[in-house]
């Protein structure tokens, strides 16, 4: 071995990893679901917000359960329809609202730790 690599340490790739996902590490969120807010996706952040203030405004006015099922699908039909407030969007396969292959659950994976190869972490998926 040559002085350039000794001491630089090369993980196997960690693609059977359960923490695994699209290059990027799960171990912490999985750990801590939902601590890292800056992980969640920016399009369910924003629709989570219209329908916060949505209610606020449906409240003061009194609204009963009906009518405010209705305004909402209005509402909602009108924001998916909307500009995505995200850079990275990427077009996914319809299973997944908004459609995007970075979305797993609410979190974007693009916001996640890059995996760094097999580590201390490293437990093998079930079916694999």
């Amino acid at each position: 071995m040559g002085d350039a690599t000794r001491g630089a340490l090369v993980r196997f790739p960690a693609v059977g990893c359960r923490f695994f996902q699209q290059g990027r590490c799960l171990y912490e969120e999985r750990l801590n679901p939902g601590l890292h807010m800056a992980w969640r996706c920016l399009v369910l952040a924003r629709w989570e917000s219209v329908y916060d203030d949505f209610l606020d405004r449906a409240e003061n006015f009194g609204l009963s359960e009906t009518e405010l099922g209705v305004l909402w699908h209005k509402r909602f039909e009108r924001l998916a329809e909307e500009n995505v407030p995200c850079p990275d969007v990427c077009a996914g396969d319809g299973e997944s609202m908004p459609e995007c292959l970075h979305l797993l659950e609410d979190i974007c994976l693009l916001r996640l730790p890059e995996c760094a190869g097999q580590c201390e972490r490293f437990r093998l998926r079930e079916n694999v």
